[in-house]
């Protein structure tokens, strides 16, 4: 049976069974639903206030307002009621002849004004204007119901498209994703997000991590009536285009099947579940060079089978223990395998191997209204995480720089648990025209790792012209009748050996306070301190303010211009995996051997045999933390603009500037002093090698993890909003970036460990142009557009020689520039200058990142159409649901105001605002991934000794489609009640 019979047959069967539960469900339920947001007069919300409901007869019922200030009656009867709501210091509010009718949810929204102006009702319509309340900052990207359908439905497409929305975060470690309120954590299936918050509240003091870059993720709550969706995709390798550095490329397929239910147990109780499968055969790409049967240099290119399936099964219970308090518990198991991973563009086939993980997340949220100022949220989450791999060789590895990757996978054999506990507290108070937020976050992780990282030896080549010599000597060895043939060439062989186990206790500590102030009608002022420490350092006493001011230019309370600044420092904490590698390479767990220039390839000596070897040999090489370390921080500061141009558009313009402080680099403290340490390049019969000099004769290579570097980034961004009701909606932004930086995050290495400032320059993530819109569009017929674009300039990439210049055992090193009318071996000329790859006193180093890469352009496409049967329904703005835990840090949330500065495109409407709809809806789609098939190529490849320098020998990650393709198309269909 073909791959498209198997999943149209597959769909067929889940529909029919969702349809089968959702007669049931609706049987099953009773009663109607009232529902709504409470704010104030300049759209702020309003928690724990009392809400009543009269029905026709006299009888009462109260519900009290949450820290979003939603409100919720469940399972009214039907009928006429009235909403009534008091507050201190405002004017009464009542709306009479509400209708509930069973099985529907009617939404009531309320805004409350000052006791001395007139009372009044506020529908919200769909007009967008900038406003200082800290929820409805035009510039933040806030995505729920039909907003949700231009993300992809694949978990790992959705991942990049989430992080394309956010922008990129200022420095080099990149944004972070909260779930429920929670880091960490496998990114739910689209089917159970109620909403996705971007880059909203940058400042506040509530986040560790800088604002910019953040995505927070609300999954759906149980609600009034029993609701589900089963969605199925399929894709196909005959459907798409080929992947360009793929000559031949086997067939592939990718399967996705999700279901997702949800809905009432009691009049307290409500529950959600979803339980999705992908089965992804996918291919991985190597382009590379390599020697063919005749011993010459070749490029070779292959299409390796890469199957990969994982099963997602999650389930959320809502239960309401009194009016003021809900518990939730959200549980998720997540298992995934794969075949053949780690191959592609240098690494070869026998570079694959096999893994499977185990994820068990448990999440426990209680939220309670204090009194009618007062609310508070305590969220305990319990993860743990098992990860299994094997390689399919244990053969040493072999790496050609520059040409290909061969031999076993030197990441070896891996056995890794962690178990996480995370937990959080957070208060609200509201006082007067103060909104204070107090509380903590506690994370404890208990790693046990048994790693096997390079125990088979690994051997590195210069060049393919070095590896290509070394062969023919060897071949003419064997040829000659030679038995254990051993030959130079290689320029380090490298073998690690001990105990595998190692074994970590990693926690950090965050508390935090924030008084979030309206200091008049047209202005909010926010103050926020927050304190951070963690064990492993001997840093402690981590301090981080945070201001932020949002100022409404004009008069009255639909001001169409705010001016927004704010300032804040944030703290990164140095991570338990470097911690691990610590303590696992101390020379005493495990102990790592170098030996340069051997004369043994082939052949993978023993330890004893190392230590045998003499003067050639590199004693132990050692990871350690800095005494000093501090933990690194930025400290940031943003000024923006926002002006609403119609009624339905607005724009705003950022000035973001980022000054990174004790970033994090590893540096070899016991390298060879300056100057004592002489390379002599290959055939160079006049030279006279030296291992130099170094600090401690008897040790080798000391890798010390320190904090020591910096960086500078500005960034100019314009965020664009409009909406036209339900018909269009079009959000995005453009970017201009600066960054400077000598360091490219923990893992980097200068190229001179005695002068880090050599280094200081272009920045990694020093891309300077960025572009992103995306938009809903409905179109005749009932059919809707869902666009998706993403385009960027060349990053940059660093061009290095391919050789260990000073003895520091890191290949990073780069040339100098060449002068006029240098020839000789060592000149080498390139599109980007004249180098001399084997610098002399006197020529000046080539700066840092001094290559730019090609620039990358992608165009996802969604055409959908929905077809409604049974009776119809009117479908509220939220979706009735018990109410949840807090978004993300709880409460508002400070920041320069509502949702702060923002490197996102705007906010969308609410495009599942209230409309007619049917009781079924059956939603059948086709989805293009890089619509107009356009090569977007990766970094090049920057040793200049590669036969590839200069040349890509990839598609760039993040805009194509997942699975070998250029362009793939899918199919997509869909079954809700």
């Amino acid at each position: 049976m073909s791959n498209l019979a198997r999943w149209f047959r597959h769909s067929v069967f889940a529909i029919a069974a969702l349809f089968l539960l959702a007669a049931y469900g609706q049987a099953q339920s009773g009663g109607g639903t009232l529902q709504g947001q409470v704010t104030d007069a300049s759209g702020a919300a309003v928690p724990a206030i009392t809400v009543v409901a009269v029905s026709a007869g006299g009888a009462r019922r109260e519900v009290q307002t949450n820290e979003e200030g939603r409100y919720a009656f469940r399972h009214l009867a039907a009928g006429a009621y009235t909403i009534q709501i008091q507050l201190k210091g405002f004017a009464p509010f009542r709306k009479a002849g509400v209708t509930v009718a069973a099985g529907r949810t009617q939404t009531v929204d309320a805004r409350l004004e000052l006791a001395t102006e007139k009372q009044k009702v506020t529908v919200q319509g769909e007009s967008v204007h900038p406003s200082v309340t800290l929820e409805s900052n035009s510039s933040a990207l806030i995505l729920k119901g039909s907003d949700l359908d231009a993300l992809s439905d694949d978990p790992d497409e959705l991942s990049s498209q989430l992080s394309a929305l956010a922008g990129p975060a200022a420095g080099p470690n990149g944004g972070e994703i909260y779930i429920d309120g929670f880091t960490g954590g496998q990114l739910p299936p689209k089917s159970a997000i109620r909403e996705i918050r971007v880059n909203q509240n940058p400042f506040s003091a509530q986040y560790d991590k800088l604002g910019y870059g953040r995505i927070e993720i609300l999954t759906k709550p149980g609600q009034d009536q029993w609701h589900g969706q089963v969605f199925s995709m399929f894709n196909d390798s005959a459907l798409n285009s080929r992947n360009p550095f793929a000559t031949k490329q086997p067939g592939y397929h990718r399967e996705f099947v999700d279901g997702h239910v949800g809905g009432p147990l009691s009049k307290k109780a409500s529950l959600a579940f979803d339980v999705g499968h992908r089965n992804m055969s996918s291919d991985s790409i190597v382009s590379a060079v390599v020697l063919d049967s005749n011993l010459q240099q070749t490029s070779f290119s292959q299409a390796v089978s890469n199957p990969r399936a994982n099963t997602n099964l999650s389930g959320r219970l809502d239960y309401q223990l009194t009016s003021n308090n809900t518990l939730t518990a959200r549980y998720q198991l997540w298992k995934d395998s794969g075949t053949n991973n780690g191959i592609g563009q240098f690494a070869l086939a026998s570079q694959a191997y096999d893994t499977a993980s185990t994820d068990h997340n448990i999440q426990i949220s209680d939220s309670q209204v204090l009194s009618t100022h007062a609310v508070n949220d305590l969220r305990v989450q319990f993860e743990r995480s098992s990860q299994n791999q094997t390689p399919i060789s244990l053969a040493a590895t072999l790496q050609v720089l520059g040409a290909f990757t061969g031999g076993g996978n030197s990441q070896g054999q891996l056995a890794d648990t962690q178990d996480h506990i995370e937990v959080h507290n957070l208060t609200s108070v509201a006082k007067g025209k103060h909104y204070l937020t107090f509380g903590g976050r506690l994370r404890d992780m208990d790693i046990r790792d048994t790693s096997r990282a390079n125990y088979n030896g690994s051997f590195t080549f210069p060049s393919i012209t070095a590896y290509q010599t070394a062969e023919i000597q060897l071949a003419a060895c064997q040829t000659a009748g030679g038995s254990n043939c051993q030959v130079s060439g290689s320029s380090q062989f490298s073998l690690t050996s001990g105990q595998p186990l190692s074994t970590l206790n990693w926690l950090d500590l965050g508390l935090y306070f924030e008084d979030q102030w309206r200091v008049r009608s047209n202005m909010s002022l926010n103050l926020g301190l927050r304190y951070e420490t963690q064990n492993a350092i001997h840093d402690h006493r981590d301090f981080a303010p945070r201001v932020g001011l949002a100022w409404a230019l004009g008069h009255g309370n639909r001001a169409t211009t705010v001016l927004r600044t704010g300032f804040g420092i944030f703290y990164d904490r140095f991570e338990a995996s470097q911690v691990l590698q610590a303590e696992r390479l101390n020379g005493v767990t495990q102990s790592e051997y170098l030996v340069t220039n051997p004369d043994f390839f082939p052949i993978v000596p023993t330890v004893t045999t190392l230590a045998q070897i003499g003067a050639n040999l590199t004693e132990s090489t050692v990871y350690e933390i800095d005494p000093h370390l501090r933990a690194p921080f930025t400290i940031q500061a943003a000024t923006s603009l926002e002006r609403q141009v119609t009624r339905n558009a607005t724009v705003s313009v950022t000035y973001l500037n980022s000054h990174g402080i004790h970033q994090l680099m590893t540096r070899n403290i016991n390298a060879p002093l300056p100057g004592t340490y002489v390379y002599c390049a290959s055939g160079d019969s006049n030279c006279t090698a030296s291992a130099g000099t170094r600090p401690n004769a008897d040790e080798g290579n000391l890798y010390q993890y320190e904090s020591i570097g910096l960086f500078n980034q500005n960034q100019l961004i314009t965020n664009l909003n409009v909406r036209l009701g339900t018909r269009l909606s079009v959000f995005g932004f453009y970017m201009l970036n600066f960054a400077n930086g000598d360091t490219s995050g923990v893992s980097s290495f200068p190229m001179d460990s005695y002068d880090v400032r050599l280094d200081y320059g272009r920045a990694a993530f020093d891309t300077r142009q960025r572009l992103f819109l995306g938009g809903s569009l409905s179109l005749p017929k009932g059919v809707r557009l869902s666009p998706f674009m993403v385009a960027n300039s060349g990053a940059p990439f660093n061009i290095t020689v391919g050789e260990d210049l000073n003895g520091d055992s890191i290949y990073n090193d780069r040339p100098a520039f060449a002068p006029t009318g240098a020839t000789g071996n060592n000149i080498v000329k390139t599109r980007w200058g004249t180098f001399d790859t084997s610098p002399k006193s006197g020529e000046t180093i080539i700066p840092i990142n001094y290559g730019t890469g090609p620039g990358q352009f992608s165009l996802n496409l969604r055409l959908s159409k929905s077809f409604g049967f049974g009776r119809k329904t009117e479908s509220a703005n939220n979706g009735g649901g018990m109410p949840g835990p807090p978004p993300g840090g709880g409460g508002p949330g400070g920041g320069l105001g509502p949702g702060g500065l923002s490197s996102s495109g705007g906010r969308p409407p609410n495009m599942s605002g209230s409309n007619v709809s049917y009781r079924y809806n059956l939603t059948m789609g086709v989805g293009a991934i890089n619509a107009f098939n356009i090569v977007n190529l990766g970094t090049p490849v920057g040793q200049l000794s590669s036969p590839l320098f200069g040349k890509s020998n990839s598609l760039a990650g993040g805009f194509g489609p997942p699975g070998g393709g250029n362009r793939t198309i899918d199919f997509q269909v869909a079954f809700s009640f």
